[in-house]
């Protein structure tokens, strides 16, 4: 099966209901279907290792944000501090 985009998560979010996918701040992720309906998308987590699991469930949409693959996809995310700037 293949993808549609490559997110990060940028905040943590734990299942609420069965499949749904529990992701953690600065996850990778591997969009395999957006919903036209709501808020929730299909997604199968990276592996960290080639002996990880790859995981996949729904996520909200709105708890990710897309890599650009200009650049390398595993540079930590920036920090905003508080105040803005």
């Amino acid at each position: 099966m293949g993808f549609v985009g490559v997110y990060r998560s940028i905040f943590e979010y734990a299942p609420s209901s069965e499949g749904e996918l529990a992701i953690s701040e600065g996850d990778l992720l591997l969009i395999l279907e957006k919903s036209t309906e709501d808020d929730w998308w299909k997604a199968k987590k990276k592996a960290v290792s080639g002996d990880d699991d790859e995981p996949e469930g729904l996520i909200p949409s709105t708890y990710v944000e897309e890599v650009s693959l200009a650049g390398p996809i595993d540079k930590p995310i920036p920090q905003s501090s508080p105040g803005g700037a």
